[in-house]
């Protein structure tokens, strides 16, 4: 059965209704990771809860911040931006009292918390990497659907390397994916909520429209 709409990420996770979800990737933990102290913690992933000890991390900031809903799910006891992204976490830590702010993240982050707050330490926490087959598998799902959500720049740039997205609704999940599309010269369009979810409900309401 040829899929309507294709969520490409890079691990595996829960699926939205009205969607074919398939992972290109694994993600490998380091270990000994050291952080450093300060006053703003900032999760970019649920994987970080894997990684380090988030009870006693809590102790040492006056604050913990979580990028998105899921990765509060994992954390908890966190303060969630109004924009799931690191464009929102930007903005929100803009709107706190100064202090001293570290991100624990993937090592392949963008770089888009580093260039609006030069100051901000960033730890990696954990590697991501493509499988070449899952991939593979992927692009020929792509091919019969109608629409595909991307939803990460990591994600965006493996896929638009392989797959032909012309004529496709092609969803971003988020800012920072858009703006990785947009170097890439692929036209789309970009969830009003960074979440799967809402990427999925994007692309089928696009899809009702007759976009192209």
């Amino acid at each position: 059965m040829e899929a309507e709409v294709v969520v490409v990420r890079l691990k595996e996770g829960p699926c939205p209704e009205g969607a074919t979800c398939i992972s290109i990737g694994w993600v490998e933990l380091r270990k000994n990771v050291v952080v450093p102290d300060g006053d703003y913690l900032v999760v970019m992933s649920p994987v970080v809860a894997d990684v380090v000890n988030l009870a006693e991390l809590k102790k040492r900031f006056k604050c913990i911040i979580c990028v998105g809903p899921s990765t509060a799910e994992r954390v908890g006891g966190c303060v969630v931006p109004r924009e799931f992204t690191s464009f929102g976490i930007a903005r929100l830590l803009k709107e706190m009292a100064p202090g001293r702010v570290v991100v624990l993240r993937s090592s392949a982050g963008n770089e888009v918390l580093r260039s609006l707050m030069p100051e901000v330490i960033e730890v990696p926490v954990y590697d991501i990497y493509i499988d070449e087959g899952k991939l593979k598998e992927a692009t020929r799902l792509i091919e019969s659907a109608k629409a595909v959500v991307l939803t990460s720049s990591t994600v965006a740039e493996a896929v638009a390397r392989r797959a032909d997205l012309g004529g496709k609704v092609v969803v971003a999940i988020g800012r920072v994916t858009s703006e990785k599309l947009k170097e890439l010269g692929v036209r789309h369009i970009v969830a009003e909520e960074s979440t799967i979810k809402n990427a999925v409900w994007t692309s089928l309401n696009a899809l009702r429209r007759g976009a192209k």
